[in-house]
């Protein structure tokens, strides 16, 4: 049975540095599991939203800006994985690693990499108010220790968008 390997803890990366640094958590969940699922649904559908408030920002916030992308690894199967230093490329989409990966040998925290946009799974923006989007973020939580789930929690704005 496929399994979603979704990194946790580096869309608060611009929060707290060195958690992504020491490797994120890995929460597991079943290919078919609906929560998930829906959550990277409604992300994909909103991802013009999310676009058009990049594209708007000046380059100067846009380090606020995050994909998580669903990169292939060996063996089959994807590591969803965040991205920023987000910026276009001749046409790409180009970021940066933002955790240090798990299962893509050769790749680790601020690998360059170019993005298949059908790929994205979440995405974030962060702001005074809180972290906007983090669709999977918030599918996660019940799953994680209470303490560190209040800690993501408080993060998080009050809705995706």
């Amino acid at each position: 049975m496929k399994r979603l390997l979704v990194a946790l803890a580096s869309f608060a990366l611009l929060a707290q540095p060195a958690i992504a640094q020491q490797g994120d958590a890995i929460v597991q969940f079943e290919a078919e599991d609906p929560a998930m699922n829906a959550a990277i649904a409604e992300a994909r559908s909103t991802l013009p939203q999310f676009f058009g408030e990049f594209n708007a920002a000046p380059v100067s916030q846009r380090d606020a800006f995050l994909v998580k992308v669903g990169m292939p690894v060996e063996g089959g199967g994807h590591e969803h994985i965040w991205v920023g230093s987000l910026r276009r490329e001749n046409g790409q989409l180009i970021g940066a690693l933002a955790n240090e990966p798990n299962w893509m040998p050769g790749m680790h925290l601020g690998s360059r990499v170019v993005i298949d946009e059908t790929l994205i799974s979440d995405w974030s923006i962060h702001s005074p108010e809180g972290i906007y989007g983090s669709y999977t973020t918030r599918v996660m939580l019940p799953h994680l220790d209470p303490n560190e789930a209040a800690q993501v929690r408080a993060m998080l704005s009050r809705s995706p968008t």
